[in-house]
Parts: structure tokens; C-alpha cells; sequence
């Protein structure tokens, strides 16, 4: 049984290809037209996925798309109906800069199965709801029968947030929210205040937030705008946005009134700001466990997944991980690419194939020896292949390098585990900042660590799970005080971080680096990122690894089997 699942027209357009319930390709299409978040139709990965499967167009049982036929269409309408003439911005306005209007988004969702017949695609098209797709990705991590679900984003069809009970095999949905009463808009029109892109840059609102003062004036009044509702999951105060009436605008005259005009994306950040990004997390956090922890009180289920947009903070994950009594396990690609994936597996299910649990997340395109030689005939400067390639990185990284690795398949989703990754040893803030400058990145941001899983000397839970085991940087954990004094470049302002932990078997680099770092006497942690320049994709192919790394100024690249000395960027003057 082969299902193609897909999120195209959307933010995060992406492939995920299933055969006989095993996943044996999945990436998003970004890493194929380099525009990142890509909303158009994934037509470069799906011909990767096939070429990968030794498959053509005509081989699929199915094709799987997270969201429902009707699109909510008559809701959507009556909704506008009732609210004009504010409302008419829903026709007017463009939702995002990557779509021309709503209608035209409408319109293409329903060709979709006429532009698959364009690439020869003619299996039954079939459609799961969206929050559906989202709760159906996140059974792919749990491991109890009897589990709870939330899935939280900007809006689903009409659905903005839902709760789930996973028992016996069966996943059924409890209470929802509905637009435009939505956490994930919320924090997307704070996002955009803040003079970050919204439907991409809620990971910056998420870093600054450690930096604001819970009980400043604007965490107090954000706070307020999001609101626990023990029925409908959530409430917003909606004269504060100017999403709910289809405004481009996302963040509203009640909001402006509270904290102030917008930032230029140009300009420095201005007291207050961190503080409202504070405000914003404590919100949704509190929306979140309020919901989880009156749901585990009626249903006593033994643990709790996480899926959609909104749970791609790993921040509010490691809160919710704390103060929960039970594991906490958020499903890796929470956004739609991921919901791509939940839709195959809902389809797989259903056709008697259930679909395999998450193993790992190296589904994409290899980088092989042959296509590194062929990026390498460019006078990119000395490479070799060492005998020993941990032991060399670890020298290198001791001595203040900053690496970058393009290796084996890459990773499906945001994150960047070691296959597409820059990598230091984050020894002091000097060395985390070194990172951020050459990125482009803010010097406030974050940067992951990487540890031996199971090993609490740097990094400890406090809550569940009570192992220290996360494989996919999804999660927080505490900081211990011996990693605030060592490593203290991978330790973020509240005293977290964003964990990536490896086993040998995981991965086939980054356990032995870290055992070449013991073996040196130096702290057995390697500092992460992703390989990608400001306002791009992560990388995909050598080339662009090759292009990467050199406008970064990275000191070498280990591209595919070999390791490369990079000259220094040449000089702007």
C-alpha cells in the first residue's frame, strides 16, 4: 500500500511517502524551490519521493491531503456575512505574502487533483481534516494506549485548537476551538508587532520571551487577551487584532492602544517588547496545561502528544513536559508539513496498513561522495577524508572552529540534527555569539545543545518524560549548574535549553565527537544550528552546503565523506 500524503498551496508545502505503513521518504518543498516555508505545489518533492522509491506516478494507491473537502467554505461565509462590512478584508486582503487572496487558495485546493494528473498522478484523492492529520501525527510518537492529544495552530478549516482521546486503537476528538478564537493567530499578530514575519518567525517571539519580565505592564495586558475557557479550550479578545475581520494587518487598534505602535523590522528592540513576548508565552502555556490538566483528570491517560503549528515552541513543550504528570511527548514536525505525514497515516490506517512509529527524521535527499566531488571541483580548497573524522572535527571545535556538516539524507521538518547542521563548542557566550554573527541571527536567540541521551551532568529534566531523551530538539530542559559555568554558549537567559540528545545507532557522527571531546578532557557538548544563510531554507544539496558555508565564513565543511578547509570570505572593502 504506497499513500503520497501532501500539504501544497499552503505554508510549508511538503511530500511524505508511505509504503506499507513505513515512511520511506519525506521533505518539504522549500528544500527543493529555496523559498522558505514554500506554498506552492510540492512537485519537487514529490519526484524526489518517487525516484527515492524506485516509483512512478502511477504507482500510488492514494494521495493523502490534511484538509477537509469543503474547506469550512460555508462557515467561512456566514462568518463574513455576519460581520460586514469589516469582514469584506477577507476578499480584499491578501491572508499571507505568499498567496495572492483567499479565493485563489480556494480555488487551487480544489484543483489539486487535476494538478496531480499533471504529473501523472491518478490515485483516489483523499482529504482528512486537518486537526485530524495533526492528532494522527502525533500518535506516531506515543507509545501508551490510552493517551491525550492537543493540537493547537493558526486555524484548520475552522478549527483552531482540539483535544483528543487516543484509546483502543481509536482517536476521538473531544472539545475544540474554532475561529477566530485562535492561539497560533494570536501569537502570529504579536509575531508581526514585534516586526518579525509572521507564519515564520514565532521562534524569535519564542527566544525573547526569557528575556521579559512576567509582571511588566505589557506581559499583564497580553496576558489577558488569551484566555483558558474550560468548554471551548480558549478565548481572545478580539478587539485587540485585526485577524478575526480578515485584516492583513494581523495585530489590531486595541493592541496598538496597549503596547504601542508596531517595530520597523529595521530598528532595535524597545523596552517593553521582550516583556510582551513574555506575556504572550505565559498565555499560551496556560491555555495549554489548563485544558491537558482537566482532560488527564477526567480520563486519567498515561501520557500526552503534541501537534500543530503552535507546538513548534519548544519552550511551552518543556513547560508543559514540567508540569504535567505524565510524559509529554510533541510530535517533531508539528507544523503542516507534518500534518502531511498525519494525513498519510490516517490513510495507511485506514487501508489496513498501520503506520510505523517515528524512528527517524533522515528522509530526505542524500548527499553522496559523487555529487560532493562534483561540488567540489570548484577550487573550494583543501579536502580530504580523514581516517578519523570525529577525533578531527573535535580537534577543530576545541580550538574555536566553526563547522559545518552536509552529510547523509536530510532531516524532514525544521530542525537541523547533525546531517545539515553548523556546529562549535559552546564553551563561552563568545563562541555562541561567533555563531549568531556569521548566521545573520540575532545575538539573543538560542542555540541547541547536543548531549549523550540519558546523561543529566549538563542538562536535567524536571518533569516528564523523566529520562533525559530528546532525539528530536523539541523539548526543553534545565540547565545544571555545571553547564550554566562550562557551556554556558548553549544556555539560554532562563536557564533552558532546546536539547537534541544521540545514541550511538542514531546517528554515526555526533556520539563519537562527543566521545572525541571526553576523550580530549574537554565538556562532552557540541552547540547545534541549522546550515542555512538568513532568509533561506536549510540546505539540501552540496552545492548549496558548499555556498553556504563560504558566505558564512565557516572555517570548514564536512561535505558529504570529506572534510574541507573554506578560505575566509573575502573582503567587502
Amino acid at each position: 500500500m504506497r499513500v503520497l500524503g501532501l500539504n501544497a498551496y499552503g505554508h510549508d508545502a511538503a511530500a511524505v511517502l508511505l509504503c506499507d505503513g513505513e515512511v520511506v521518504f519525506a521533505a518539504s518543498e522549500e528544500r527543493f524551490d529555496r523559498v522558505r516555508h514554500s506554498a506552492a505545489f510540492p512537485a519537487g518533492a514529490i519526484a524526489a519521493a518517487l525516484e527515492h522509491a524506485g516509483l512512478g506516478p502511477r504507482d500510488l494507491d492514494r494521495v493523502a491531503v490534511p484538509w477537509a473537502r469543503g474547506m469550512a467554505r460555508v462557515r467561512k461565509a456566514l462568518y463574513v456575512a455576519r460581520h460586514l462590512p469589516r469582514s469584506l478584508a477577507f476578499l480584499r486582503e491578501r491572508p499571507d505574502r505568499d498567496l495572492p487572496d483567499r479565493r485563489a487558495y480556494l480555488r487551487a485546493h480544489r484543483g489539486l487533483a487535476r494538478a496531480l494528473a499533471a504529473h501523472g498522478i491518478r490515485a483516489p484523492l483523499v482529504r482528512i481534516a486537518h486537526h485530524r492529520a495533526h492528532a494522527a501525527s502525533a500518535r506516531l510518537v506515543l507509545g501508551a494506549d490510552d493517551a491525550l492529544v492537543l493540537t493547537a495552530d493558526g486555524m484548520g478549516e475552522w478549527t483552531t485548537a482540539a483535544l483528543w482521546h487516543v484509546r483502543a486503537g481509536r482517536l476521538a476528538c473531544g472539545a475544540r476551538a474554532a475561529y477566530p478564537h485562535s492561539a497560533g493567530k494570536v501569537y502570529a499578530a504579536l509575531t508581526a508587532w514585534l516586526g518579525f514575519r509572521p507564519e515564520g518567525d514565532e521562534g524569535k517571539t519564542m527566544g525573547l520571551a526569557a528575556y521579559g519580565d512576567p509582571a511588566a505592564p505589557a506581559a499583564r495586558a497580553v496576558r489577558a487577551w488569551l484566555r483558558p475557557h474550560p468548554r471551548r479550550l480558549l478565548r481572545v479578545r478580539l478587539d485587540a487584532f485585526g485577524y478575526p475581520w480578515g485584516e492583513a494587518r494581523l495585530y489590531g487598534a486595541g493592541l496598538q492602544a496597549a503596547l504601542g505602535p508596531p517595530r520597523d523590522p529595521g530598528e532595535p528592540l524597545r523596552p517593553g517588547d521582550a516583556d510582551a513576548a513574555r506575556g504572550l508565552q505565559d498565555a499560551v502555556f496556560d491555555v495549554a496545561r489548563t485544558a491537558l490538566e482537566a482532560a488527564l483528570a477526567r480520563t486519567e491517560a498515561h501520557e500526552v502528544g503534541l501537534a500543530g503549528g503552535l507546538f513548534l515552541n519548544c519552550a511551552l513543550n518543556g513547560a508543559l513536559a514540567r508540569a504535567l504528570p505524565v510524559p509529554v511527548r510533541p510530535f517533531p514536525v508539528a507544523g503542516d508539513a507534518g500534518a502531511a505525514w498525519g494525513a498519510a497515516a490516517e490513510v495507511s490506517r485506514r487501508l489496513g496498513a498501520p503506520p510505523a512509529p517515528l524512528r527517524t527524521l533522515a528522509l530526505g535527499r542524500a548527499i553522496g561522495a559523487a555529487e560532493a566531488r562534483a561540488a567540489l571541483g570548484a577550487g573550494a580548497g583543501p579536502a580530504r577524508e580523514p581516517a578519523d573524522l570525529a577525533r578531527a572535527l573535535a580537534a577543530r571545535l576545541v580550538r574555536g572552529q566553526v563547522i559545518g556538516v552536509a552529510r547523509g539524507r536530510a532531516e524532514f521538518g525544521p530542525r537541523a540534527l547533525g546531517r545539515r547542521s553548523v556546529l562549535a563548542h559552546p564553551v563561552s557566550t563568545a563562541r555562541r555569539d561567533e555563531v549568531n554573527r556569521r548566521k545573520g541571527r540575532e545575538a539573543w536567540r538560542p542555540l541547541a545543545p547536543v548531549v549523550r541521551r540519558g546523561d543529566t551532568r549538563w542538562f536535567r529534566p524536571q518533569g516528564h518524560p523523566p529520562d533525559l531523551d530528546s532525539p528530536w530538539m523539541i523539548l526543553t530542559y534545565e540547565a545544571t549548574e555545571e553547564a550554566r559555568a562550562r557551556v554556558p554558549g548553549v544556555v539560554h537567559a532562563d536557564g533552558t535549553a532546546r536539547v537534541q540528545t544521540v545514541a550511538p545507532g542514531d546517528d554515526d557522527l555526533l556520539p563519537l565527537v562527543l566521545d572525541a571531546l571526553g576523550a580530549l578532557g574537554e565538556p562532552e557538548v557540541l552547540l547545534n544550528t541549522s546550515l542555512n544563510r538568513p532568509g533561506e531554507p536549510i540546505v539540501d544539496r552540496a552545492g548549496e552546503a558548499l555556498a553556504a558555508a563560504r558566505a558564512m565564513g565557516l572555517d570548514a565543511l564536512v561535505l558529504g565523506p570529506y572534510l574541507v578547509d573554506l578560505k575566509p570570505p573575502p573582503d567587502p572593502a
